[in-house]
Parts: C-alpha cells; structure tokens; sequence
C-alpha cells in the first residue's frame, strides 16, 4: 500500500496544485509541505480532513489505507446521458479562476454554482449557432 507521502505527491501532479498554494490551504509553509511529500513529517488530522476535501478523496485512500477511490457513478449509480452532456458542457466551456474558487468553495456554494451553470446550459443547448443569446 502506498503512504500518505506517497499519495499526496500523486495527487498534487495530477490536479496540477502548486506546493505553495498547498501550503496557503493548509496554513503551513510550503517547507512544511515538502516534509509531508518526502515523509518527514505528517499533518494532523485536521489538515488531513482538509486535504480529503480539497483533492475529494477519502481520507483512507489518502492516508494509504485504501487503493480505491469512489467514483460518482459508485456512489449515486449510472449517470445519465443528459447529466453526461451537461458535465461535458461545463467542462468544455469553463476555464480558468472559475474553477480555480470552485475548487478552493465550500460544499454548499459549489451546489449553488452547479445549479446556476445548468441553467445556463439549459438555455445554451437550445440556441442555433449563429444566434445571440437571449433570441
């Protein structure tokens, strides 16, 4: 099984975080980072529940407890082919410091987010190409 060092220094290459942005999450420097990655030092718990959150991981797989991460479709079953179409749509389409604080938002707010970006794309998927928005 893989240790926590091991499986966050997997987790900050493939969401492409910067150690120094890791270090503003957690309210450590980033020297402190770099000891958790080379298993010189290890958070406590509420940094770990933290990091769960931020990489939306459970805390077994990121502590190495575990090798499986749960997938939507694992925990809310199929997803449709409209909801497919629609998480397509957002990514596709949005870029940038929107993800950026989508990311770094509370739970509650990125529900907020998603609902007010379907009514978008509820709109959008409706228009002919060439028409402005709102005809």
């Amino acid at each position: 099984m893989a240790t926590f060092a091991d499986r966050l220094t997997e987790l900050l290459n493939m969401k492409n975080v910067r150690r120094k942005d890791l270090a503003e999450l957690l309210g450590v420097t980033y020297k402190t980072v770099n000891n958790y990655e080379n298993g010189t030092r290890e958070p406590n718990m509420e940094q770990l529940k933290r990091l769960a959150d931020y990489f939306e991981v459970p805390l077994d797989y990121l502590t190495g407890r575990s090798d499986s991460i749960p997938t939507v479709s694992d925990e809310v079953g199929e997803v449709s082919p409209e909801e497919t179409a629609f998480l397509k749509w957002v990514e596709d389409n949005l870029e940038g410091s929107f993800f950026y604080d989508f990311d770094k938002s509370p739970e509650d707010a990125k529900k907020h987010m998603m609902e007010t970006l379907r009514l978008v794309w509820e709109r959008e998927r409706g228009r002919k190409p060439g028409q402005k928005q709102g005809e």
